[in-house]
Formats: structure tokens, sequence, C-alpha cells
């Protein structure tokens, strides 16, 4: 037996006489128009009487510059860049506002002798081209870092330090600037699954970075086979039961002296090819340092023996 056809309600649906539905009826009475009403507007739901809304005010937008190489940032990074002068530059900026002290002073001369222009921007405007970064109201846009050959670094005197895979540029710039203070040879990084040097790592360095010889190498492991060909011992720095302890070990100076990722710390390929593994001795209640601290310490341990030697 048929059954009547019914709404989703479960009852009979409205039908004309002609035997077609009908629109469904709001509160008892059925729409105007024969269908659906207007949608209400926020001035058909606005109470009488109520005052209308402004409308919100067009968000200004400040002209764009395009950068084109790097954005160097912080006043003593763009110092210390100028001062080297390894790369092309082509604008100084300079915040609104900024107290020009003898360091501005400097830092704008030195701008101009590289042939340098100068703009004075908006503050906000250096806060968006930086993207937050500090920049203490001085930025120089300057060509890309020129990257060195691995054999003037093993040419030159003094340890080479090697990073196998650091990735945070915050601890790669502190730990280069260490490494500057402590006179090493060169810097190594992996081309590939490794920081490099960006503007954030000039600025964690505080320029220290544009004074040094840095090279990048596809192949860690030959380029550490390369390095102990010149008579420097290969030394790796890992925080592990297996490590000697730096203060009691004979090390012969200068070294290559690798230092592991955070975390993973140093990989089976370069393990191999270290001849000793250091420790740092840890009677803390924390049980490690982060790359920058533990490498700054090894690094002037490395100095205090190459100066008793002399």
């Amino acid at each position: 037996m048929r059954t009547p056809d019914k709404g989703r309600s479960g009852n009979r649906p409205n039908t004309s006489q002609s035997g077609q539905r009908s629109a469904p009826q709001r509160n008892g009475r059925p729409p105007q128009g024969g269908g659906r009403g207007p949608r209400p507007t926020d001035a058909t739901r606005r109470p009488e009487g109520a005052a209308a809304t402004p409308p919100r005010p067009a968000r200004k937008r400040s002209p764009g510059i395009q950068i084109k190489g790097d954005l160097l940032y912080g006043r003593n990074a763009v110092r210390e860049s100028l001062r080297a002068n390894k790369r092309a530059f082509t604008r100084m900026f300079l915040a609104d506002g900024v107290k020009e002290d003898e360091r501005i002073d400097e830092t704008l001369e030195l701008a101009k002798d590289r042939g340098a222009i100068l703009e004075r921007v908006p503050r906000m405007m250096l806060d968006d081209l930086t993207r937050g970064g500090n920049h203490q109201g001085v930025a120089v846009e300057a060509g890309e870092f020129p990257y060195a050959e691995l054999e003037d670094i093993i040419e030159a005197e003094g340890t080479i330090l090697i990073s196998d895979h650091l990735n945070d540029p915050q601890n790669f710039g502190t730990l280069i600037r260490a490494a500057d203070a402590a006179g090493v040879a060169g810097i190594v990084l992996p081309q590939d699954r490794s920081v490099s040097v960006t503007p954030a790592v000039v600025n964690s360095s505080a320029g220290a970075v544009e004074h040094l010889l840095v090279a990048q190498t596809p192949n860690l492991a030959r380029a550490l086979d390369k390095i102990e060909e010149s008579g420097r011992w290969i030394i790796g720095l890992d925080e592990d039961e297996t490590g000697n302890n730096i203060f009691t070990v004979d090390v012969p100076t200068p070294v290559g002296l690798v230092l592991g990722a955070e975390g993973s710390g140093l990989s089976p390929i370069v393990r191999k090819r270290c001849q000793v593994i250091l420790s740092l001795p840890m009677r803390g209640h924390v049980d490690s340092l982060n790359a920058a601290t533990a490498g700054s310490i090894v690094l002037y341990d490395l100095l205090r023996r190459e100066l008793t030697q002399a």
C-alpha cells in the first residue's frame, strides 16, 4: 500500500490545488512575492534610531622597497660589514628619529665611501624590510656574502672551525663571534642541511662573520680529509660518555674542530674521521651546553694551548 508523501518533519507537505508544492509558511504567513524574501542587511537589523556604523578607513600602505641581494641590519653588523668591504653596497637605510652618535656617524661615512646612497625611512618600514629583526634603526642593502675556497682556509694559519650541520642562526652567529675573537683560520659549512651566512647570522655575530673566511662544501667528509692532509688533527666535540675531557687530554694545535648539530651531535661519517672526541666536564644540574657556548669554550682552550706551545 502506498503511503502519502511526507515533508521533512514527517507531516504532509503543503500543496496547491494544482497538486504542486507551495513554499513553506513562516510564522503562519506565506512569504511575499511567492518566494524567499530579501536577506536582512545591517540596516534592517539595526534598531530604529540607532546610528549607522561608519565604514572602516582604508589601511594606508607605505611605498614598497625592493631589495636586491641581502639586507644587513643592526648597528654593529652594518658597521663591520662596511669595514670589511667584502661586498658591494648600494643603499644605506636610516630610520627616522635615530640618534646620530659617533658610531652612526662612522657608519654613514663608511657607507658614503662604499658608494651606498643614504635613504631616511620610517621606522615601521624598516621593521617590515627586516621582518621584525633587531635593526636598531640601521640597515644596508648589500650583495650576497662572498664564500671563500676551502683551499684558502687550509692555507691560512690557525684552527679551522667545521660545522656538522648546525641549523640555528642565532647559535651559529654567536659561535662565529667567538671564533673571530679566538683567531680561527676560517669556517667550513656543508652546502646542504646547514645554516648559511644570512642577514640573521650577520646580525647575531655582530658583523664578525664579514671578517672571516667561510667556505661551503658539497662533501663534508672529503673536506675533512683535505684538512687532515694539511697536518691538522680532526677533533670532534660531542657531549657523550665516549668523549675525552678537554682539560686532561693532550691535543696538538692547530686543529680542525668539528661541532655537531644540537640534539643529534656528530654524524657517524664525521665521527669516523675524528682522531679525538672531546667533551666538556659537567658538574652542574644541566647535562649539556648549546653549541655556541660549548664551541666558544673549546676554541679558547685551543687558543690557550697555541699560546703556551709558542
